[in-house]
C-alpha cells in the first residue's frame, strides 16, 4: 500500500468532500477518487457513503481512519529520526500577534535554527482571527496567538504563558502611577482597541455601558496605534505586563486581573512537512519540560 494513499483517504476523511481535498493536495480529482476506490477493494471494505456532492466515512471507515493515523505518524517518526540535520529543510509560515510572550517563541526558534539550518521561517504578523483563517486556506503552517481556538478544527499546544489585559497609558496621564485601573475609572478616557472581534465583544463587556461610544480607533497591529496614542493621548487597550513599557508607553492591568493564554495552533492534518512536524516536536518538547 503507498503511503500517499492513506494521505489522500485522511484528507477526504477530514474535508468531507473529493474536489476540496484534492485542491489541498495538489493532485487531480479523478486521481484521487481511483486511489481511493483501489484502496477499497484492496482492503475489501466501503469506507465511504457517497453523494453527489460530498462523502462521509462508514463506520468502517472509522475504524481504518485511526489505522491510517497511527501508520502515519510512524512513518513520521521514523523519517525524523532518521534526518539529521544537515538534510532537513524547508519553509514554515508562521503567524503570530504583538505581544511579549512571543519572546519565547523567538528564542525557541533560533534554538531550533542552529540544529536544523535549512529549515526556513516565514514571520506573518497578523491578528488571532487572520491567523486562524489563513491556516484554515493553507496560507499559514502554525499560529501564535493569546485566545481561544476552536478544537474541532485546530491542534493546539497550551504554552503556558500568560499576559493580561489592561491600557498603555503616556507619561504625565492621572493614571501613570496606578496599580491597576478598573472600567468605572475610564468612563471618561478615551481608547484604542485591538480590532479582533473576540476580544473587542470581551473588552467592552467589561468596560461597561458606553465604552463604544469612546472608542477612537481600532488596531490591527498595536505597533502601528503607538503614534496615536502618544499625539492623542487615548489610552490603549492591549496585553502587557505591570509597569512594562511598549513604544513608549507604560502599561496598567485591568484591577480584576483578565487573563489570556497563549497557544500555538495548526490545522488537523493527516500528514505535515518534516520541517513542521520537527519543528512542532521541539517546542512540544520544550514546554512539557
Amino acid at each position: 500500500m503507498d503511503l500517499r494513499v492513506l494521505e489522500y483517504f485522511l484528507m477526504v476523511a477530514e474535508e468531507g468532500s473529493i474536489t476540496h481535498a484534492s485542491e489541498l493536495l495538489h493532485v487531480s480529482q479523478p486521481t484521487v477518487s481511483r486511489q481511493l476506490i483501489e484502496l477499497e477493494k484492496e482492503l475489501g471494505k466501503t469506507l465511504f457513503t457517497r453523494t453527489h456532492k460530498n462523502v462521509s466515512l462508514t463506520q468502517e471507515g472509522l475504524l481504518f481512519r485511526e489505522t491510517a493515523r497511527e501508520i502515519l505518524a510512524l512513518y513520521q517518526k521514523a523519517m525524523r529520526e532518521n534526518t539529521g540535520a544537515e538534510t532537513l529543510a524547508g519553509d514554515i509560515y508562521l503567524g503570530m500577534g504583538e505581544t511579549g510572550s512571543v519572546v519565547f517563541l523567538m528564542e525557541q526558534i533560533a534554538v531550533f535554527r542552529e540544529r536544523h539550518p535549512g529549515v526556513h521561517f516565514h514571520l506573518i504578523s497578523e491578528n488571532a482571527d487572520r491567523i486562524c483563517e489563513d491556516i484554515e486556506k493553507g496560507l499559514l503552517d502554525v499560529g501564535f496567538i493569546m485566545r481561544k481556538a476552536n478544537p474541532s478544527t485546530f491542534e493546539i499546544l497550551e504554552m503556558g504563558l500568560r499576559e493580561t489585559w489592561g491600557l498603555l497609558v503616556p507619561e504625565g496621564h492621572p493614571l501613570e502611577n496606578a496599580t491597576s485601573v478598573t472600567g468605572k475609572q475610564l468612563r471618561r478616557e478615551e481608547l484604542i482597541l485591538p480590532e479582533n472581534s473576540f476580544f473587542q465583544s470581551e473588552l467592552l463587556r467589561y468596560l461597561g455601558a458606553g465604552a463604544q461610544e469612546r472608542v477612537g480607533a481600532t488596531y490591527n497591529l498595536i505597533y502601528n496605534a503607538f503614534p496615536l496614542a502618544k499625539a492623542s493621548r487615548e489610552l490603549i487597550v492591549c496585553l502587557g505586563h505591570p509597569r512594562e513599557r511598549q513604544g513608549g508607553l507604560i502599561f496598567i492591568p485591568f484591577a480584576n486581573g483578565k487573563d489570556a493564554y497563549a497557544s500555538l495552533i495548526w490545522k488537523k492534518r493527516p500528514v505535515q512537512s518534516p520541517a513542521l512536524a520537527a519543528f512542532l516536536e521541539h517546542i512540544g518538547h520544550t514546554v512539557s519540560e
